[in-house]
């Protein structure tokens, strides 16, 4: 296994912002240590993930840009049609995306009720942690303040730290790359345990590509 380099990055996170690929070249050998990432495949199951996560590394903070139709396709529960066409996009005003968070991850997550918790703790870094109660289980792995600083998830300088934090935590997740079991390792990240069927994790599709195309530019 080798540590990736600007030049990887060039190639597979084209888009993403400069400032952020330094941080997460500079913080790789601390990060892998600390963490256990000795062998090549779990560094790219592990760079899979976190490229469907992203967008490439171009999405750190969660977008909730969202239209009417966009709202109650994702947030079937959590919008009534009249709200969605309220606080989602449409030609005649923007996406309120603060109130957009907190009716979709208010009083869950550990989010408090009738604040701005939904919003605050919208998904964040290399894993898009998301509500009160990841980023404090974040904070606890990292020793970063993230339940009153989040934007440390996805600062240049803490993101990686954060993304492998979280990845290792999940139960088995490490010899589940060792195993090269990508459905269990996308289900961990996506759904939060291991499920059979590929239909149950979005984005699996993705995720499966992300992993062929690390594997190949990697020469695993």
């Amino acid at each position: 296994m080798r540590n990736l380099t600007v030049e990887d990055f060039a190639v597979m996170w084209p888009n993403a912002n400069h400032t952020l690929i330094a941080g997460l070249v500079t913080a790789q050998d601390a990060v892998y240590a600390r963490f256990g990432i000795n062998k090549a495949l779990r560094l790219v199951h592990a760079w899979a993930q976190f490229t469907e996560e992203t967008g490439g590394g171009v999405e750190m903070t969660e977008s909730l840009n969202y239209s009417p139709q966009g709202l109650m396709s994702t947030f079937p529960s959590h919008f009534s049609a009249e709200q969605a066409h309220q606080y989602g996009r449409t030609p005649e005003h923007p996406a309120e995306q603060r109130m957009i968070g907190n009716l979709a991850y208010g009083n869950r997550m550990g989010n408090h009720p009738n604040t701005d918790d939904g919003y605050n703790f919208r998904g964040r870094g290399l894993i898009q942690t998301t509500g009160r109660i990841g980023y404090t289980d974040l904070a606890h792995l990292t020793g970063l303040d993230l339940a009153n600083h989040p934007d440390l998830a996805n600062d240049p300088t803490h993101a990686l730290l954060c993304g492998f934090a979280e990845f290792v935590n999940y139960p088995g997740m490490l010899d589940y790359c060792d195993a090269d079991n990508l459905l269990a390792v996308s289900s961990l990240i996506n759904v939060g345990h291991v499920v059979t069927d590929p239909n149950a994790v979005n984005g699996y599709a993705e995720r499966k590509a992300s992993l062929i195309k690390w594997k190949t530019h990697l020469g695993i």
